[in-house]
Parts: C-alpha cells; sequence; structure tokens
C-alpha cells in the first residue's frame, strides 16, 4: 500500500509541475482545406484522423474550422496517412505523408470532398472500414459494418465475432482461453452486475462501436482472466444531431425496439440508448447416468422439458465535454432491468443393474427472477502537452440487485408408477436475494519519450465490491399445514474483494521497423467471506502477484508482420466457487462450493505472423500456456446414487493452439472472412476424484459479405465448437445465421431479413466420466428463428446547429481555394 501511495503523489507532482510550465510545441505540422466538389462551399466541423502506416488505431484528430480549414501540430516525424470524413460525403483517404526534418509543414492545399455516391479523382478514396481487423494480440470486430448486427443485441453480435465463442446460455468465451473476462469501455463489467448475460441481452447494437477481443491483454488491464472481450460503446462523434430507431421481430416470439441518438457541438456531445427485448426460452434436456460401484450397478436417467420468456430494459446516457483544447471531462450511466419466468419439468428415473425402474421422481418447478443493474462512470482526460503526454483519472461505481424465486413440488413413485405410501410429497419454495455493489478508480499516465514512437505508461487502479446473497428454503409440512424453514439450506453468504494493482510499460520503435513493449503490473488481493450458519470468518490471507507482459513485432515492407509475446495470468475463485451453500435443483443433483480453493496462474506464450496484400490478409498464430492449479468443476457421485458438484483446484495443463484467420476480397462488393482455432489441451492430476486425460477443442467461422445492385446487401455466418474439460468432452455444435438487406430513402431507412439457424435448433452433448460414473447430458434449445428488422436513421447537421461565431484555438494558415 505505502509503494501506491508514493505513485500516486510522484503523479500529481508531476502533474503540477507540468500544469506551471507547459513546454513549447514542437514537431512538425499538417494543414489543409475542405470544400464542396460541387458547389466550391467551404466544408466546416468535418472529422481529421490521422493514423500511422501499418496502425489502425487514430493517433491524432481534429475537425475543420470555419473556413473549411484544418490543423494538425506537433506531429513526430514519420509516414502518415489522412482519413476524412463528414456526413454526407464521401469517406477519403490521403497517403504518403512523409514528416522529416527537411518537411516540418506539408500542406494537403485544397480538397474536393463529393457528395455520397459520386466517384473522386483528385485524392484516393478510402474503402469502408474492414468488418474485422487483425493485430498481433487483437481482433477487432467493427459492429458497424456488420448488416446482421442492426437492430440487434450484444450477444447476437457476439455470436460472429471471430475466436467467440456464446453457448447455449449466451455466456460469451474466447476460444482456447479457459477464463475470459467482459469488459465494457475498457472497464470490468462481469463482476459488476448479477449476470452479465441480462445486460448483453438487451444492450442495442446501435450503441457499440466495435468488439476487441485481447488474446493478450496490455498491462494496463487486470490481470484476471486469459483473455478479455472490450465491448467499445460509442462517443457520439459526429457532428449535429444523429441517430438510429430500430423495431424487430421473429417467428420465435422475439422482438425487441432500440434507439440510438447523439447530439454534438463544438465542445459538448451527449448520447443515449434505450433497448428493450424480449425473448424465449423454449427446450428439452436429459442426462444418462451410469453409476459402478465395485459391488453394484446402477442407472440415474433424468429428462426435462422447459418453457419460458425474458424481458429486460437497457437506458444508457453519457456526456463527453471538451474542457478546451486540453481537458475532456466524459460522464455516463447504465441502467438494466430483467425479468423472466420460466415453468419446467423433470422426470426422475431410477434403474437397478438390469436397467429395470425401481423408482420414479416427478417434479414441476416455477421460477422467477428478475434483477436491477445500475452503473455510473465518470473520466477526466488531460492532455499535458502536443507531444502527446496526457493524464487520465476514471472512477466507476455500480450497485445491483436481484431475486430468484423457486417453488417445485415433486411426488415420489414406485416402478409401476404409483405413489409410496412411506414418503410424503415434497413442496419446496426457494428464494435467493442479492445485493452487491462496487467501485473502482484508476488512474492512467502517457509519456511520449525523446524519440518519435517512443513512450511509458504508468498507472494504478483499486477495485473493491462486495457481495451479498441471501438463500431462504422453505418446506412445507402436510401435516401442520405451513411452510418450515430448511435449516440445511438456508444461508446467507457476504463476500468482500479488494484488489489493489500498480502497472509500468515501456513502448519502443526501432527505425527498422521493430516495435518492443516491455511492462509489469503488480495486483494486491484482499478478499474473505461470512456464512451465516458458521460462527467464524473466512478471511483468506491477502496475497501479492507480479505479472511480466513481453512482447516483439517487427513489420517488413509493410506486406508482413511478426510478433512473439509473453505474459502471466491468474484466475482468482470467484464468490459462487467459494460459496459453500448447497443447491439443490433435484433430488439426485446437488452443488456447492469450496471455501477452500486458491488461484490458478497461467503463463502463455504466442508466436503471431501476418500478410497483407491490397485484396486479402492472413494471421496464423501459434500459442502455448501452461496453468497451475485450474479451478474447474467436479462431479463425484455417492453411493446412494448422488450426484455432488463443487469446484477444486484439480490438475496443471499443457495448453497448446494454432490459429489461422484472414480476409479475402476478390471484388469490391464482396468479402470473405473466417478462420479457425485447434488446441490441445494435457491435463496432469494427482486427485483420487479425476482422470487425467487429454482433449482437444476446436472453432472455426467462415463469414461472407456481398453488395448487391439495388441496393441490397447479403451476409452470412457459419460456426463450429467443441471443447474439452478434465472430466469430459463437448460433441460440437454449429450455428448458421443468414441476412439480407435493402436501403431506401438515402440510407435512412433499411429493410433487413433474418435467418438465424435455420436448418436445426442449437443442440449440445456433452460427456462426463468420473472415477465411479459416466455421463451423457444432451441439451436442445429452440433457436431456429425468422426475423424481420425495419430501422431509420436521422442526421441534422449544418450551421445553425452548431455555435459558429467561436474563439478559434488554433492559428489558422493562409490556404488558397
Amino acid at each position: 500500500m505505502k509503494n501506491i501511495y508514493l505513485l500516486i503523489v510522484f503523479i500529481a507532482v508531476l502533474a503540477v509541475n507540468k500544469a506551471v510550465g507547459q513546454s513549447v510545441p514542437t514537431g512538425a505540422r499538417i494543414s489543409g482545406k475542405l470544400v464542396d466538389a460541387n458547389t466550391g462551399e467551404v466544408i466546416d466541423f468535418a472529422t481529421v484522423a490521422l493514423y500511422k502506416v501499418g496502425n489502425d488505431n487514430m493517433f491524432k484528430g481534429t475537425s475543420s474550422n470555419d473556413g473549411g480549414v484544418f490543423n494538425l501540430f506537433s506531429v513526430p516525424f514519420g509516414q502518415y496517412s489522412l482519413r476524412i470524413s463528414f456526413v454526407g460525403y464521401e469517406k477519403q483517404s490521403i497517403d504518403r505523408i512523409e514528416l522529416d526534418a527537411t518537411h516540418m509543414v506539408f500542406n494537403v492545399g485544397t480538397v474536393k470532398l463529393k457528395p455520397s455516391g459520386n466517384a473522386l479523382s483528385e485524392v484516393v478514396i478510402s474503402d469502408k472500414k474492414p468488418q474485422v481487423e487483425y493485430g498481433a494480440d487483437q481482433i477487432t470486430y467493427n459492429v458497424s459494418e456488420s448488416l446482421q448486427a442492426e437492430g440487434a443485441v450484444a450477444t447476437d453480435i457476439l455470436k460472429n465475432v471471430p475466436m467467440v465463442n456464446v453457448d447455449i446460455n449466451g455466456n460469451a468465451t474466447i476460444a482456447g482461453k479457459r477464463n475470459t473476462r467482459i469488459f465494457i469501455d475498457g472497464k470490468p463489467s462481469d463482476y459488476m452486475t448479477a449476470n452479465i448475460t441480462d445486460l448483453l441481452n438487451v444492450l442495442p447494437s446501435d450503441a457499440i462501436d466495435k468488439i476487441e477481443v485481447m488474446t493478450n491483454p496490455p498491462v494496463k488491464y487486470s490481470a484476471d482472466g486469459e483473455g478479455i472481450i472490450n465491448i467499445v460503446l460509442k462517443k457520439g462523434f459526429k457532428v449535429g444531431l444523429n441517430g438510429t430507431f430500430a423495431i424487430t421481430g421473429g417467428s420465435l416470439g422475439n422482438y425487441n425496439i432500440n434507439s440510438y441518438a447523439s447530439y454534438r457541438t463544438k465542445t459538448l456531445s451527449i448520447n443515449s440508448s434505450y433497448a428493450f427485448g424480449e425473448s424465449q426460452n423454449i427446450g428439452n434436456s436429459y442426462s444418462l447416468r451410469k453409476n459402478f460401484f465395485p459391488d453394484t450397478l446402477f442407472y440415474r436417467n433424468n429428462y426435462s422439458g422447459r418453457d419460458g420468456n425474458n424481458f429486460g430494459h437497457n437506458f444508457r446516457t453519457g456526456a463527453n465535454w471538451d474542457i478546451d483544447s486540453t481537458q475532456n471531462i466524459r460522464i455516463s450511466t447504465n441502467l438494466n432491468f430483467n425479468r423472466a419466468g420460466n415453468l419446467s419439468y423433470t422426470d426422475y428415473h431410477y434403474l437397478d443393474n438390469l436397467a429395470v425402474e425401481s423408482n420414479l421422481n416427478k417434479q414441476n418447478n416455477s421460477n422467477h427472477s428478475n434483477s436491477f443493474n445500475y452503473v455510473m462512470n465518470a473520466d477526466y482526460t488531460w492532455k499535458m502537452s502536443k507531444s502527446g503526454e496526457q493524464l487520465e483519472a476514471s472512477a466507476m461505481y455500480s450497485a445491483n440487485s436481484s431475486g430468484n424465486n423457486r417453488f417445485l413440488a415433486r411426488d415420489y413413485l414406485d416402478g409401476n408408477g404409483l405413489p409410496i405410501s412411506s414418503k410424503s410429497p415434497l413442496e419446496q419454495t426457494y428464494d435467493i436475494d442479492g445485493a452487491n455493489h462496487g467501485f473502482e478508480f484508476k488512474l492512467d499516465y502517457d509519456k511520449p519519450l525523446k524519440k518519435p514512437k517512443n513512450s511509458i505508461s504508468l498507472g494504478m487502479d483499486a477495485n473493491l465490491r462486495t457481495n451479498d446473497n441471501d438463500q431462504e428454503v422453505n418446506n412445507y409440512n402436510f401435516i401442520t399445514k405451513q411452510y418450515l424453514t430448511n435449516t440445511g439450506l438456508t444461508n446467507r453468504f457476504v463476500f468482500n474483494s479488494n484488489i489493489y494493482s500498480a502497472y509500468a510499460s515501456l513502448n519502443l520503435h526501432t527505425t527498422n521497423n521493430w516495435s518492443f513493449r516491455i511492462g509489469g503490473r503488480g495486483e494486491l488481493t484482499d478478499m474473505g467471506f461470512t456464512l451465516s450458519s458458521l460462527a467464524q470468518k473466512f478471511n483468506i490471507k491477502p496475497y501479492v502477484n507480479l505479472f511480466p507482459n513481453l512482447s516483439a513485432s517487427r513489420m517488413f515492407k509493410e506486406k508482413y508482420t511478426v510478433g512473439l509475446s509473453y505474459s502471466e495470468r491468474i484466475a482468482r475463485p470467484r464468490e459462487f466457487a467459494l460459496n459453500p451453500q448447497i443447491e439443490t435443483q433435484d433430488s439426485t443433483n446437488i452443488s456447492f462450493g469450496n471455501p477452500n480453493l486458491h488461484p490458478s496462474h497461467t503463463q502463455q506464450l504466442d508466436l503471431s505472423f501476418g500478410m497483407f496484400q491490397k485484396m486479402w490478409s492472413i494471421y496464423p498464430r501459434l500459442g502455448y500456456s501452461s496453468t497451475s492449479s485450474i479451478i474447474e468443476r467436479l462431479t463425484t457421485v455417492s453411493p446412494t446414487g448422488v450426484s455432488q458438484s463443487t469446484y477444486d483446484n484439480l490438475a496443471s495443463s499443457q495448453y497448446y493452439t494454432v490459429n489461422v484467420y484472414g480476409n479475402y476480397r476478390p471484388t469490391k462488393k464482396i468479402t470473405l472472412n473466417g478462420g479457425g482455432t485447434v488446441g490441445k489441451v494435457v491435463y496432469e492430476t494427482t486427485s483420487v476424484n479425476a482422470v487425467s486425460r487429454n482433449g482437444y477443442s476446436i472453432n472455426g467461422r467462415v463469414g461472407m459479405t456481398m453488395d448487391l445492385p439495388q441496393r441490397l446487401a447479403f451476409e452470412g455466418n457459419m460456426s463450429y465448437y467443441s471443447n474439452s474439460s478434465a472430466q469430459g468432452r463437448n460433441a460440437g455444435s454449429v450455428s448458421t445465421s443468414f441476412g439480407m438487406r435493402k436501403v431506401f430513402m438515402k440510407n435512412k431507412l433499411k429493410l433487413r431479413m433474418m435467418a438465424v439457424n435455420p436448418f436445426s435448433n442449437s443442440n449440445s452433448i456433452t460427456y462426463t466420466d468420473g472415477i465411479n460414473f459416466t455421463r451423457e447430458s444432451f441439451n436442445s434449445t429452440r433457436t431456429r428463428n425468422f426475423s424481420m428488422t425495419i430501422s431509420y436513421n436521422f442526421t441534422k447537421v449544418g450551421r445553425n446547429t452548431l455555435e459558429k461565431n467561436r474563439k478559434k484555438d488554433e492559428p489558422v494558415p493562409n490556404i488558397q481555394p
């Protein structure tokens, strides 16, 4: 803790020093003027973005002032390209901008922009942003470039992102990674909500800019998890009033309403989104378990069906204020409400060694749940010098409450289907109430070094959260005609977690196109929990971990890249894995947590390649990871046939992966993308309750987009996924989706038709092997859906929209038309 406080003092002193004496602007300058190609009128407030050659992240940005003039000051020497965009005009780029000591000023002259739909010969016209962009440690999925994203929600989009798997319950993971974190705008969201899938199921796609899949996250991010899926939301950068409204209806009875709007002046932007969705959850499942002991053999087979629906609302609003040319404040808040209802049944068949039924339990369940989530973010950015030095502080507060109420009625029957007179039926209420809250504070400092492109980054953060889980179970007494508390299942679990972190990273670039990143992160973990049924408090001894993060890459001839990265990660036990409360869904299966769990540690090494030409690109990658004390679910069976599932630090493993992803554009109107991941895992364990085994995981995806005549567009995707675990494997599943879109009214009105899994529903089969049992589990969910979306985009931009008479922040060069 003392070191963390010293870091705060150091950064504060540095900030004060910068405030007292700002450095003199250095570097080169790029300037120009924008006019309408048809009328010659100047174009104000157009976006001008500067990119380094070979890097898809914007390096600097500005907008044209009154008179259509733009300036970019203090640009380090190097090679760049400009990308110019404005509502109603073609996006354009100017390449081959080279700055050095002999070329300190680069004037692009007058750039003539033509309205959308017309060609332009004066400059190089940039193609639309690719749907998928690949990097050494990251894949970026640009949501706006996918027609299947229109009118959809985050869960739908994630299903089409390369290297991402979305299971039947809506949980998203990175292929080849055992533990995946979900971030929103660079901040953890999976720990700050009762159920992250509830949020993703109603987060509208129109509010999402892009999705980043980080296989080796930089040290500024938490070291928890082997990879991060970061959902980046729109910030409302377009000038004026812009928005989208969409409504979707499907054959499954699902529908959703999405809306997004943003308004921007010179210094202030406000954006807001609202979504409402309803979806159905209809399916069936079975579990066939064979139990074998030294002196006996018997079977336990379950067959289930369910029919439910889910409702959700999500409201998000944010403001972005440029105090001046060096300071910015961003504030956002998100409200999420979900409600679900479900009716289900399960038949439990007890079979002897000859597979003859001896008993039958019939159970009916009625489930109702609700949740409310609230998150507020505040960010402050100070550009301390024009060379790129900046300080950013951010704070996030989150709170959520949830309730899960279940009523079950169980009848005990003999092998002939008649009631067992010696055993009374069971009626039980199961109520779980959760109340969680968390707070996170971050401080990030970035400073360019003397040589161009070199920089150092420092930062720290504190993540504090509390999870309160109150479980009450009551059984109906048929004699007294009243409900009595089941003390064996009733408990209150309160979990506290405080994580303090600090990091440092050095980024170096050489003149022969080598890039190096040397970083390290330290984290102090302090957690504990209380259980109402036990007098003692479980205090987990605080521990400190250091996580190195190293990478090196080089570009050859601006066509080939090679990179090598190494990092260490941690997987801390989550509260549900630690909670020893017993949860029982039926008479033959119970589950509970393990308070004796300790963290799992992973070392991962990746070798990446990149080859790209004008019409195609391909990115192979080889990966190796070594994990100790893996936290996985372990199932054992007692001699009475009851299945007990808990968590344990089961084993160590070696994981080998091969990834190949790429794009191909045979024509300007057709784009093909896809690839796959094949991984082999080798488990090693000394546990007497698990078996050492090897297994394979396979993930593959292919997609195609096509622009057709008459303003039509087509997109299709197909994916395959299979996985293995310490006790079993998944047989694999295939999902498909196809979409067709037609645009009207100068791109304002769009009609989209979608088909999701038109050939079959989502089915999965899992095989589990224990020391005294084997089990085959099947789950089928009705996902075959045909839907239609109507969306309308509105834009209002003009001189009356913005404040025209304002003081210029930068000098305007004298540029002649």
